[in-house]
């Protein structure tokens, strides 16, 4: 019994040493194959494209292609998951957001991953705030008309979201409870969704994502009426901010990153951090980013690990103002 147990420990310790020694080689020439890269969300969103944009431009650093595999479902955290579970060889890299790595931990009762203990944070890559669209019919064109017509009509307005506990929802929630309305919330599967709810007239109004907006503002079908960062954004300058309009501390901003499995050797996190870096700063990426009503915003993995804390606290709070929760 003892010589068993004795010989399982050599074993499992072997097993330790040759997985450790071989993440080491593994390091040294890294990357000397095809990186997967996830976006643990349908094609064709926020961040999808901008995962696109920044991908394209580290392919020149690292000398590598990097492929970008759309893995949706269960509000990014089905692609979350499968990249937490992968080997952490460099290879495997999830570009996440603001809703599997600061949300759903506190949103999903069963989630099988923790965002801030199974992941490495590499790098902040965009953000973009919300902009509150209102449809065409809505009789209010400037955000006190939209105050003074919450507070009269409080009852009849609704407002859509991308889905229960999105940060479309939280952000309608947390404005309801400030101006003290009682909005309808209308969840939809997903902002497209929700934004052609707006557009024709089931819904009077939704906090898109901006890049999302852009295409509908510039054709009509919405109306922007306010931003949710602390300044305004580039992409809509003439638009103010909620936190000018009488509510500082409202800010409610999308974001993306870069991140890998839990023990990816320290070098080839840095090596990434590096070309992530490069990549932001390059005119080109910042003009498409820009186009897309996105921010370039690179971070150091330190920083945005503490920036991801922060986050995760003021998510907390809103999902349980929200009383959100999904099993």
């Amino acid at each position: 019994m003892c010589n068993c147990f004795t010989l399982k420990r050599v074993l499992s310790l072997l097993t330790l040493c040759l997985t450790f020694f071989a993440l080491i080689s593994s390091a040294s020439n890294y990357p000397n194959k095809t990186i997967r890269l996830v976006v643990p969300f349908e094609p064709g969103g926020s961040s999808d494209i901008t995962a696109r944009i920044v991908a394209s431009e580290m392919q020149k650093t690292l000398g590598q292609t990097i492929i970008v595999e759309n893995l949706g479902g269960v509000g990014g955290s089905r692609g979350s998951e499968v990249v937490t579970k992968s080997s952490p060889d460099g290879y495997t890299l999830l570009w996440g957001n603001v809703a599997p790595i600061a949300i759903n931990q506190h949103l999903y009762k069963n989630l099988n991953y923790d965002s801030q203990k199974n992941l490495i944070a590499i790098s902040l890559a965009t953000i973009f705030p919300n902009v509150l669209v209102v449809q065409p019919g809505l009789k209010s064109n400037t955000f006190a008309s939209f105050m003074a017509q919450s507070k009269k009509e409080f009852s009849n307005l609704t407002y859509a979201s991308a889905g229960n506990g999105s940060s479309t929802h939280l952000a309608g929630a947390w404005l309801n409870d400030l101006l003290g309305s009682k909005w309808l919330h209308v969840p939809f599967k997903g902002g497209g969704p929700a934004l052609l709810a707006i557009a024709s007239g089931q819904v009077d109004f939704y906090f898109s994502a901006i890049p999302s907006a852009l295409p509908f503002i510039r054709a009509g079908k919405v109306f922007p009426l306010a931003t949710t960062g602390k300044v305004r954004d580039p992409s809509l300058p003439n638009v103010p901010t909620i936190a000018e309009q009488g509510f500082p501390q409202f800010e409610v901003i999308n974001w993306n990153g870069l991140f890998a499995p839990a023990n990816t050797p320290p070098e080839i996190i840095q090596q990434l951090s590096k070309s992530m870096m490069d990549a932001l700063v390059s005119p080109i990426v910042k003009e498409k980013l820009t186009a897309q009503g996105a921010i370039a915003m690179p971070m150091k993995p330190q920083e945005f690990s503490k920036f991801i804390s922060e986050e995760s606290i003021k998510w907390e709070k809103l999902v349980k103002l929200a009383h959100a929760s999904i099993e």
